[in-house]
């Protein structure tokens, strides 16, 4: 997978052009002062960089911003564990810059020695650095002699600069908690070339299972992957070399431009990645948002980790269609006025992209709370409600998958789970009306994901409806038809008796007991217990009770509870308090 994905940004980075064009274009830099230094060591410019927390963005219009994130780029760690100062204070890895966070100079930290001893690591890495490692003094003994020397007089005349007025600059706001971060003008060839001392004995995970073939060093690269004394489990023993695979130079340098290039799209908030391998292409998408269509391909994850964008959750993508073949048409088939919720009416019309479902699925079943928790971690949902945050757990990967991935499989069986769910949470915290718009909900996607087929909710519940109305209001006792009829005037009696309750605050929970019975006999005697608890409140001339009372005990249903009658019954107007204009 990894290999393919490379091969896609290889051919992006062809055709931009310059290369690295396609990294610099979307690059973004962290917080803090930057200043160039020209070459006869006067401030050239100063720009401040901030990005929004909500948004992301930053502020490009500078027009020394291009070449800010040119410098910025060649001038990055690998890590903080391969740092060319020891003391970790000074973040930059190579002479022509200088990053130090600001509350270093304020606290002491940043000291001439400091400074000192980072410029001689920088004159003389192979006895400063890798003195200690074979393996990383091979590497770079390779590069320097292609290479050359680091230009020890220009590091010398750099580190008189740096000494003289990093703790003294003027108009460089040293409270702030961002970087302070210096570049002294030079060719980009020159920046391209002491990046390159800097990567090549770093950039891979541990010199230790570096091998050399014919005069080519091949390694283990660092992206997200950690060998280490800690993680023994990692090694192939069986294997002369035990990592589990070795890249060379050129290779690895490609997978950290790849792995830079998601760290980008990740810094921007875009934690989505499509790899169109048909037509070689990569794109990130912020929540909420997806390409029109992949025919072959991948879809990552990715988050930002410590060091680099980490891909977390990756699949393949196959013939991925967002707009539907058949629109999806939200139905009122309660027949549901909604009149506090004017919103829930707006709901129903025709959908024709699966983005659009998702946000529906995200606001009717989970109040909004599952787009942003389709990643986060358990611990982290910040849910009270915990029969909201269950369902989101379990449900949310198959939501997900079809939303994002056009992965129908298993979509169905979850729609009918969590649209049932949901709108069982919702009528036992008193919400009727929302329990009402999330079984339309369910019924239309039921109706959907048959492709039209038998299940015409709308036609069967106002069949249902209308004949309990019925007999609820005839001036003598009837008997219920089917088990539907019978579960939905269970749901109704027990809203009636439920409204007779004088407390202030009254129990929802109480609906649990008929909901999660499992046989007739314990709805019956439940509701028994209920009316003994209640009758005193009944006038003896209430028809209407008495009708729902002698339809409920004189039949026996054959099928097990039937939790969506039950919820429908409880949910709507309630037939024994119906005026009498709408009684005719």
């Amino acid at each position: 997978m990894l290999k393919e994905c490379i091969e896609v940004f290889e051919n992006q980075l062809a055709e931009a052009g310059e290369g690295e064009d396609l990294i610099l274009d979307t690059y973004i830099p962290a917080d803090g002062t930057y200043l160039i230094i020209d070459k006869n060591g006067q401030r050239q410019c100063t720009v401040e960089i901030k990005k929004d927390k909500k948004t992301k963005e930053i502020d490009r219009s500078s027009q020394n911003f291009p070449v800010i994130c040119f410098y910025d780029y060649q001038s990055q760690l690998i890590s903080m564990n391969k740092p060319m100062d020891g003391k970790k204070i000074i973040h930059s890895n190579n002479y022509l810059s200088f990053f130090v966070k600001k509350d270093s100079i304020v606290s002491g930290k940043l000291t001439d020695e400091v400074i000192d001893n980072y410029y001689e690591t920088l004159k003389n890495p192979m006895q400063k650095k890798y003195k200690n490692s074979k393996e990383a003094c091979k590497i770079y003994e390779l590069y320097e002699k292609q290479e050359g020397k680091p230009d020890a007089e220009r590091i010398e005349k750099i580190k008189a600069w740096i000494k003289a007025n990093v703790y003294t600059l003027e108009d460089v706001d040293l409270g702030r908690k961002d970087y302070l971060k210096i570049f002294f003008e030079a060719e980009k060839d020159l920046y391209e070339k002491e990046n390159r001392r800097y990567l090549l004995p770093n950039i891979y995970n541990s010199n230790d299972y570096n091998i050399e073939i014919e005069d080519v060093v091949y390694g283990l690269p660092d992206n997200n992957l950690g060998m280490n004394a800690k993680k023994p489990f990692l090694s192939i023993k069986t294997r002369k070399y035990p990592a589990p695979y070795l890249m060379n130079g050129e290779d690895v340098l490609i997978q950290k431009k790849f792995f830079d290039y998601l760290m980008n799209l990740v810094s921007a908030g875009k934690y989505h990645i499509y790899v169109d391998t048909e037509n070689k292409k990569i794109e990130g998408y912020k929540n909420g948002s997806a390409p029109s269509c992949i025919e072959a391909g991948y879809y990552l994850r990715i988050s930002k980790g410590k060091n680099e964008a980490e891909i977390v959750n990756q699949d393949n993508l196959s013939g991925y269609r967002r707009k539907l073949d058949i629109p999806f048409a939200f139905e009122n088939m309660m027949n549901c006025r909604h009149e506090r919720h004017p919103a829930y009416c707006d709901a129903y019309c025709n959908y024709y992209d699966r983005l659009d479902i998702g946000r529906l699925i995200n606001e009717v079943l989970f109040s909004k709370w599952l787009e942003t928790n389709y990643s986060t971690g358990a611990a982290d949902i910040n849910i009270t409600d915990d029969n909201l945050k269950q369902n989101i757990l379990l449900y949310r990967d198959t939501i997900f998958d079809w939303v994002y991935k056009g992965i129908d499989h298993g979509f169905a069986a979850v729609i009918n789970k969590v649209s049932l769910n949901m709108a069982k949470s919702s009528v036992l915290k008193g919400l009727n009306d929302r329990a009402l718009w999330q079984l339309n909900f369910r019924w239309s996607m039921q109706k959907y994901l048959e492709k039209g087929g038998n299940c015409d909710m709308a036609e069967i519940i106002s069949s249902i409806r209308e004949s309990v109305k019925r007999k609820v209001l005839s001036n003598t006792s009837s008997l219920l038809e089917n088990d539907e009829e019978y579960y939905y005037a269970v749901g109704q009696l027990a809203a009636y008796l439920f409204s007779l309750s004088k407390a202030k605050d009254k129990n929802q929970s109480l609906l649990n007991p008929f909901l999660n019975a499992k046989t007739d006999v314990e709805i019956k005697k439940r509701l028994l217990q209920i009316y003994k608890k209640y009758n005193y409140t009944i006038s003896d001339s209430s028809k209407r009770v008495k009708n729902l009372l002698v339809m409920i005990e004189g039949y026996v249903p054959e099928s097990p509870v039937n939790q969506e009658m039950v919820i429908c019954g409880y949910a709507d107007d309630n037939l024994v308090y119906i005026s009498k204009k709408e009684d005719k």
